[in-house]
């Protein structure tokens, strides 16, 4: 009785550590300590961008104690609202995921925006091909964006489903939200950030943090 008793538990842990498994997919969270752009990340624009230490924690605060040791700093500055961004491949069947999670600290003097952008793959090659002509807009698959109001300091937790992204390349793609890998469809492809100014002529500073698909 006993042994079977430790077989049924036994079929329960295996099942909630299987369960637990596809609960989020980690994009990042940075714990390397290093930056390498051109490895995993790319740049663009004028934003300067580089890992930071976090600071202690001070009282019970989950999500700054979610955040680890290191957080990515992102920051510059614009005359015409536009700084610059970051972005990385990733290449996943998204399907079984409903949402984006990213925690972001800001900076009390300066806000701004950061847009969220996803790439799906539409013409089923693996690949995203962009326009360097028309701004790096994809030619054949869709593109998704997001916007979150960068507030003051403090790590925030923002979620958003993926039925709040906008197709904004109507006409090219499918324009159908199916981040799956079906009929060599390579899946969410790609994401990037794009940091906006709150001035017309101003700065951007803010650190972010675990980047999760998630349910």
């Amino acid at each position: 009785m006993l042994r079977i008793m430790l077989a049924i538990i036994s079929v329960f842990c295996l099942a909630s550590m299987t369960f637990a498994q596809f609960t989020f997919y980690l994009i990042d969270n940075f714990e390397g300590g290093n930056f390498l752009e051109g490895s995993k990340w790319w740049r663009f624009g004028d934003l300067t961008v580089k890992t930071l230490e976090n600071q202690p924690v001070v009282g019970r605060d989950l999500i700054a104690e979610s955040c680890g040791t290191y957080s990515l700093s992102l920051s510059g500055e614009t005359n015409d609202w536009y700084v610059g961004g970051i972005g990385t491949d990733i290449g996943v069947d998204a399907s079984e995921f409903s949402r984006f999670q990213i925690d972001i600290s800001g900076n009390e003097e300066y806000h701004g925006k950061l847009i969220v952008e996803f790439f799906d793959d539409d013409n089923n090659n693996y690949t995203i091909e962009q326009d360097p002509q028309k701004n790096y807009m994809p030619i054949f698959d869709d593109k998704w964006v997001a916007e979150i109001n960068i507030q003051g300091k403090g790590f925030t937790r923002t979620s958003i489903p993926f039925s709040a992204f906008k197709d904004v390349n109507p006409g090219v793609g499918d324009d159908i939200w199916n981040p799956d890998q079906k009929n060599g469809s390579g899946g969410l492809m790609k994401l990037q950030f794009v940091a906006i100014s709150e001035n017309q002529k101003g700065k951007v500073d803010f650190t972010i943090d675990n980047l999760l698909l998630t349910y």
